[in-house]
């Protein structure tokens, strides 16, 4: 009897790495795909506290992705790119996203490799176009013997090169009864499993786990058949078989396999989110759509510079502390979305008075809130108001939040945005935060990621992170620090939690 092997690939490179270019093409034994020929196949890094791997994915809906339950198991974080077939090339169609929101199967055995299925879930709602598209759909029946099949992947293409194909491979491959797969791997083989084997050894290798084997029905017409799970300890050039989990016992509605179609229920229900755009990633608002929102410059002695706010009161500003730390004048702009165009809903205050938080950090950014105190009060209209409410209650990860300012928009580009700028954003845990930050991570910091790049900027600390539900914007952050990497690489923003300094703010504005 043959041993199983499993199939993911340590990795020590990223996307952008200088991968080792194949000549002879194959999974093992296949072609190069073409653009827009798998549209649904995803490459997947997954990080855990002992170290990275790559697997494949495929894309189920807009949301969702569904791999191998060992490519999620105890993962940290996904990075996932979709679009396009090399992992280092150029290409516009490309779409690189993080997520660490996975749903293992329950009844997940990693020693045996039963039920190795999971799926793996977006932050946010991505676009489709010809390259980005799901899976034409699910199996209703098991797939029988003898069915030409194609196997696809990115993991090596042969046994002495450990190294990650850089292009999509695919093979046609045939599937085999569990009775004929038993005679290589005896009873480690399951009713759930589907094995299949090329006329000499094509298949997957290792870098493959969790990638498709489809049917296609017609053109443009593929049925996801299995997630690719093992190949045998013998190799993957052996011409042993290439282990799959069969899609169909967990696509049928039946009471032990709710998995896939409880958590598509849950998708299909999520609330619609806006989709393009950035202040790193947004769109612009529209008129009155934050009356809340301040747009700050900020005199020092020895400097000038721009910060957003939060209107919480006739009177009062809610900003970060380095927005206010040391300033000797602020002019403050309400009630509308432009900077410099003609509108007649702006008024602009100037004051000099604010409050630091008496624990503010300059160096670690602890504490890193302010209040701003207006001369005289002043009046609401349909375009200037305060928010409606402070939040209460500690965000938890995954919670959908609205992220703006007039920050730049690039790294390119160092001047303002003229217009206010919005993008919805995800919070993460402050475990997943601080893979990238480390210790800096306190518990009063909220961290956000966008599927890409999506976040606040320069310009934009102080700025308000909403909570929208029913017409009402719960003021759940302020604006406080992003990665010295860029505001467009893919690392969190940084935000102050509003909740933890209920007391303090109540206590000097009485709001």
């Amino acid at each position: 009897m043959k041993l199983i092997c499993t199939l993911c690939l340590f990795l020590v490179y990223t996307w952008t790495s200088s991968a080792k270019q194949i000549t002879n093409s194959r999974i093992i034994g296949g072609i190069t795909a073409f653009a827009g020929q798998f549209p649904f196949a995803v490459a997947i890094e997954t990080t855990t506290k002992d170290g990275k791997y790559f697997c494949g994915g495929t894309l189920l809906n807009d949301q969702w992705i569904i791999t191998a339950a060992q490519c999620a198991d105890g993962a940290l974080l996904f990075s996932i790119q979709i679009g396009a077939t090399s992992l280092s090339d150029p290409d516009e169609n490309r779409l690189v996203l993080a997520t660490s929101e996975y749903v293992l199967h329950p009844e997940y055995d990693p020693a045996t490799l039963k039920n190795d299925i999971a799926l793996i879930e977006l932050r946010i709602p991505i676009q489709f176009s010809n390259y980005i598209l799901p899976i034409h759909g699910l199996p209703e029946a098991a797939l029988e013997a003898g069915v030409r099949v194609v196997a696809l992947g990115w993991g090596q293409t042969s046994d002495e090169d450990a190294g990650l194909s850089d292009k999509l491979k695919f093979v046609t491959v045939t599937s085999l009864t569990n009775d004929e797969c038993r005679l290589v791997y005896g009873n480690q083989i399951t009713d759930q499993m589907v094995c299949v084997e090329g006329n000499y050894n094509e298949g997957s290798c290792k870098g493959d786990t969790g990638s498709p084997l489809v049917r296609v029905i017609s053109l443009g017409n593929a049925l996801l058949i299995g997630v690719a799970s093992f190949v045998s300890g013998n190799g993957c050039e052996s011409t042993d078989p290439s282990g799959y989990t069969r899609i169909s016992p967990y696509s049928l509605n039946k009471m032990k396999y709710l998995f896939i179609l409880s958590v598509l229920v849950h998708s299909s229900q999520s609330a619609s989110l806006a989709k393009n755009g950035r202040i790193i990633g947004g769109q612009t608002a529209i008129v009155g759509q934050f009356p809340h929102a301040a747009a700050i410059t900020v005199q020092t002695e020895d400097s000038r510079f721009f910060c957003g706010g939060t209107l919480i009161d006739k009177e009062w500003v809610l900003t970060a502390g380095q927005c206010v730390d040391g300033a000797v004048l602020f002019t403050i702009q309400l009630g509308s979305n432009s900077l410099h165009d003609a509108d007649s809903n702006r008024i602009i205050v100037a004051t000099s008075e604010f409050v630091l938080h008496p624990n503010f950090d300059p160096m670690t950014l602890e504490n890193d809130i302010g209040l701003i105190k207006l001369r005289m009060p002043v009046e609401f209209s349909d375009y200037l108001n305060k928010v409606n409410v402070l939040g209460a209650h500690y965000v938890v990860e995954s919670t959908v939040l609205m992220a703006l300012g007039w920050g730049q928009t690039s790294d390119s580009s160092s001047s303002l945005s003229d217009d206010l700028r919005w993008v919805n954003v995800v919070a993460i845990s402050n475990d997943e935060c601080r893979l990238t930050y480390d210790n800096q991570i306190t518990n009063v910091t909220l961290c956000v990621e966008g599927n890409f790049n999506e976040g606040s900027c320069y310009g934009d600390t102080g700025s308000g992170l909403i909570y929208a539900v029913s017409g009402y914007h719960i003021l759940l952050g302020i604006a406080s620090f992003v990665s010295g990497n860029g505001c467009e690489s893919t690392d969190p923003s940084g935000y102050i939690r509003t909740s933890d300094y209920r007391d303090w703010i109540r206590n000097i504005t009485n709001v």
